[in-house]
């Protein structure tokens, strides 16, 4: 928990009461969650709790590196924890389609390409979805 809220520091970001409650909850779950997860959870602990309050909080974390934005097939927004070392080094995600668990993919083959097909690479992002090792095994 310290690494997660040394990093809301570092990034010039408060730490809030509903901030850390959303790391405690993606700390606990292990899993990926939609905004309207995390305010379902948050409205039994806190009084006044909006869902646009919860995707400002959850852009904030991601912001600072502490949560990731996964794409699943639903089509909604779901987030996870970035379990990588804090840094500005470059990575990305592999997400288990049945238990919903992420964890990072350190080597990228286009991570220093200028050009791809004539196009100049500004920037990309790579999600790759698979099963986990335990749920292979069920």
């Amino acid at each position: 928990m310290d690494k997660y809220l040394n990093r809301l520091k570092e990034g010039g970001f408060k730490l809030t009461p509903r901030r850390q409650a959303i790391i405690k909850l993606f700390l606990a779950c292990d899993s990926h969650l939609t905004a309207e997860d995390v305010w379902g959870r948050l409205k039994k602990k806190f009084d006044r709790c909006g869902l646009p309050s919860v995707y400002r909080n959850l852009e904030s974390l991601v912001k600072c590196g502490i949560l990731t934005r996964i794409q699943q097939f639903d089509r909604r927004r779901h987030y996870g924890l970035c379990s990588a070392a804090h840094g500005d080094y470059h990575h990305h995600h592999i997400t288990c389609i049945k238990c919903g668990r992420v964890d990072e993919i350190k080597d990228c083959a286009i991570k220093d390409m200028k050009k791809i097909k004539g196009y100049k690479v500004i920037s990309h992002f790579m999600q790759v979805n698979g099963v986990c090792a335990a749920c292979s095994k069920g």
